[in-house]
């Protein structure tokens, strides 16, 4: 795997964020780097944020066109 497309819920609110990441294996740790899931996470705290794997690709090529 070269990485994955994942979705991060916020259990609060049920707001929603839809990404990529370059990982061998699924972090169900990692919630997303954008900047607005950043201030949600702070406002919100981590806890409340769950993050589920949609797709594993195998190139980074796979993992754009997925996303």
């Amino acid at each position: 795997m070269y990485g994955y497309i994942y979705l991060t819920t916020n259990n609060i609110n049920g707001k929603k964020y839809i990404g990529q990441h370059r990982s061998t294996y699924f972090d169900e740790s990692y919630k997303g780097s954008g900047v607005l899931l950043g201030k949600a996470i702070i406002k919100y705290e981590i806890q409340n944020f769950k993050t589920k794997l949609l797709v594993e690709c195998a190139t980074e090529q796979d993992l754009n066109e997925k996303e």
